[in-house]
């Protein structure tokens, strides 16, 4: 259940969405240009009309990011569109909450609520806490319909760094910094984020036994080591072809530190359920010990996905995969036999061709560049090539420093 004691009640004009007749029209029209549709006039002048248009562009944001929701509760109400933007996906957040295990929680940045959400199922109790008065009703209103009745959620309108002061001890404490400022600019410096996590990490760690920090994926994870400093973990997460978030577990004040180099970095690809695809685990320091092989193309090209080139395990990648590397600084690997289970695409190589318009059979193709002194865009040019197509063209440098246009034919579906 939900506490509401701290929570005003949702708007006059949120309330009105529970109208039969609004909650039809939003789901008949959750697939069409909002845009489009906004110009029309209202089927009736006392709609919120704004607000109609922003809960049918959240659906739309919402079926590939939270399909159960769309499906979910017949009386839910969707945050905001730029809300539902940062959330995590139900993906990472069920896989974010089988990570540490407890009783009591606390997310300091409740947002869309979908950590909250996913945390719920595990743990018996905790406190979601939004700054935002209207974000705050809306958590109140849709938590008791998202999450078991097993656990008790508190919502509370606060900022976190005034909530901190007082909070009670947790098992986990969760945090997502708002990373875009009101020109829509992203962020991506930990200082930057609101709550400022450098700030309140002092006095969360005398608070909470760990401390899960969701980041954007273009943080520089060694940078972000360094500036936290009691990191015990790193999970980097990848769904869909995209690494979506980079998440730091932290312990509080009596946890053991960690050299930098020691550190487990985990990076997973995840399905539709939030299970575990493929994993690989490893620190710094057993990375600098390993040794690739390299060589030249060989029968099959392997692509790393976007979470374990985030990782950096470059040389581990190909020992545990039984690969060999094209070059010291290419992150792309080879091998005679196919590896179903390599965690990102696979290629069969087609053909090899000199870096020149006219070697190349086609004018059509996805071109990739890897350790190649050409970007891509300035490439097609000279090449003269076109977007598209069934061919993947990989322009790369090669173990015997050659430079190369490995022309590939995408095995299954990865």
């Amino acid at each position: 259940m939900v506490d509401h004691a701290l929570e005003p009640a949702l708007p006059v004009d949120w309330q009105k969405l529970w109208a039969p007749e609004i909650k039809d029209f939003i789901r008949k029209h959750d697939h069409v240009d909002v845009a489009a549709l906004a110009l029309k006039k209202p089927p009736a002048a006392d709609w919120p009309y704004a607000l109609i248009m922003d809960q049918i562009k959240a659906r739309q944001k919402a079926k590939s990011k939270l399909p159960r929701w769309v499906d979910g509760p017949d009386n839910l109400l969707f945050p905001l569109a730029d809300i539902l933007e940062q959330a995590s996906s139900g993906v990472t957040a069920r896989y974010k909450a089988s990570l540490i295990k407890g009783k009591i929680f606390c997310d300091l940045t409740g947002g869309a609520g979908v950590d909250s959400c996913a945390l719920s199922e595990h743990y018996t109790s905790g406190t979601c806490i939004d700054i935002d008065k209207k974000n705050a009703a809306l958590l109140a209103h849709n938590l008791p319909l998202l999450c078991p009745k097993t656990c008790s959620i508190k919502v509370s309108c606060f900022p976190a760094e005034e909530f901190v002061k007082t909070m009670p001890s947790v098992d986990l404490v969760l945090l997502d910094p708002q990373r875009r400022d009101s020109g829509r600019k992203g962020k991506f410096r930990l200082e930057d984020g609101s709550p400022d996590i450098l700030a309140l990490l002092p006095h969360l760690r005398t608070k909470a036994s760990a401390i899960m920090l969701k980041t954007s994926p273009v943080l520089d994870i060694t940078q972000a080591l360094e500036l936290l400093g009691c990191v015990q973990a790193v999970h980097i997460l990848e769904w869909r072809g995209e690494c979506r978030e980079v998440v730091y577990i932290m312990g509080g004040d009596r946890a053991k530190m960690h050299p930098l180099e020691t550190i487990p970095i985990t990076a997973v690809r995840l399905d539709d359920e939030g299970c575990v695809l493929s994993a690989l685990t490893f620190t710094r320091k057993e990375e600098g010990k390993a040794h690739a092989d390299y060589a030249l193309p060989e029968r099959y090209l392997y692509e790393p996905g976007p979470a374990f080139l985030k990782a950096g395990g470059f040389s581990l990648l190909a020992t545990h995969y039984g690969l060999k590397k094209l070059h010291k600084h290419t992150h792309l690997y080879t091998a005679q036999a196919l590896c179903t289970d390599f965690p990102g695409r696979i290629f069969e190589i087609a053909g090899r061709y000199p870096v020149q318009r006219k070697a190349l059979p086609f004018s059509k193709a996805h071109l990739a560049v890897r350790n190649f002194p050409d970007g891509a865009e300035s490439l097609k040019k000279k090449l003269g090539l076109k977007d598209g197509g069934e061919e993947f063209l990989f322009a790369c440098t090669l173990a015997d420093e050659s430079k190369a246009l490995l022309h590939g034919r995408k095995v299954g579906a990865g």
